[in-house]
């Protein structure tokens, strides 16, 4: 009854507000579940170690062939059988985003600025989080940009168009996949030696894994 009330007392006292005010909602909800999706995405493709799940746990601690070997199968089983599955979201994902963007750019063009933002992004979580989370998000919330100044800039046709024409690349993606999922081993390996030569001290340790904690304290 208090809703009935409230929404009689606006509608009398301000019919301009009771008017639009739903579609000014549904605007603002969906603006908001964009940038919820973009966050939990660029978050996604940004971090370094990317896996939610912890197979570490099974790691064995003694130094012996055993071990090193059942270490490495782990290693194989994250980085070359799941993670190759998160590039396929990164590249789709980024493909996406680009073909409602870039709609003048041809559906090759747009595939190989996709895998190549990916990678640089994949570079830079090894450099840095912040940065490679600032170059992951760019083109999504320039996306947003666009879609509220210019809302008539996209064309489902278009969208549809350029999908139908992604079979015909197959060959190039399967390549690009590649690439993607060669460039984080040997970002992976280039880690494990410098940490092997170098070293890494107890409290850089500590930093990493609270930092780390927080960061899923904030996803969640």
């Amino acid at each position: 009854m208090a809703g009935i009330e409230i929404a009689s007392f606006i509608k009398t006292v301000l019919p301009e507000l009771y008017a639009k005010a739903p579609e000014l909602a549904i605007f603002a909800v969906s603006i908001v579940i964009y940038g919820i999706l973009i966050y939990k995405f660029y978050r996604f493709v940004a971090k370094r170690d990317v896996f939610g799940f912890d197979l570490d746990r099974f790691k064995k601690e003694k130094s012996s062939f055993a071990s090193t070997f059942f270490n490495a199968i782990l290693g194989i089983i994250k980085y070359g059988v799941i993670f190759p599955f998160f590039v396929f979201i990164w590249f789709a994902g980024f493909s996406l985003l680009l073909f409602f963007m870039a709609k003048n750019l041809a559906v090759s063009d747009i595939l190989r600025i996709s895998v190549a933002f990916v990678a640089a992004i994949r570079i830079a979580s090894y450099y840095n989080d912040d940065l490679s989370k600032d170059m992951a998000k760019l083109i999504p919330f320039a996306l947003l940009g666009i879609a509220i100044i210019e809302p008539n800039f996209f064309s489902t046709d278009l969208i549809q168009t350029k999908l139908n024409e992604v079979p015909f690349f197959i060959k190039e993606i399967g390549t690009y996949f590649s690439f993607v999922v060669v460039l984080e081993w040997v970002l992976r390996i280039l880690l494990s030696f410098k940490f092997w030569v170098f070293g890494i001290n107890k409290r850089e340790i500590v930093k990493e894994e609270i930092k780390e904690k927080i960061d899923e304290i904030v996803d969640q």
